[in-house]
């Protein structure tokens, strides 16, 4: 196993043509990702107020799910992430770090 993954073991789905319970994760979570992205473009067009506010009550709900459907597959197995590793955290830290304190 790669040390730089973390991942939980992966639960077995049937290997078949037809979709199985990690795809329907899948495509769900794909599915959600883009309601999300277009919901943020909405509101950026919204010029009534009620409108905006409403529309983004259904994004975050929207992304709570995405959330949720990341964790089930995370949990299963199916969604595996890769560690950063140090040096490329400590760049980023770097890069941003005066771009911080401006704002301060």
């Amino acid at each position: 196993m790669n040390n730089n993954m973390v991942n939980n073991p992966e639960t077995e789905v049937p290997k078949t043509p037809e979709m199985n319970d990690s795809d329907y994760l899948n495509d769900f979570l794909a599915t959600e990702k883009s309601l999300s992205s277009n919901y943020v473009m909405v509101m950026n067009e919204a010029s009534n107020n009620s409108l905006f506010d409403e529309i983004g009550n259904i994004c975050q709900e929207t992304k709570d799910m995405a959330r949720n459907l990341f964790n089930l597959q995370f949990k299963k197995g199916w969604y595996k992430l890769e560690k950063a590793q140090d040096s490329k955290i400590n760049t980023v830290i770097q890069e941003y770090e005066p771009k911080s304190n401006e704002l301060e």
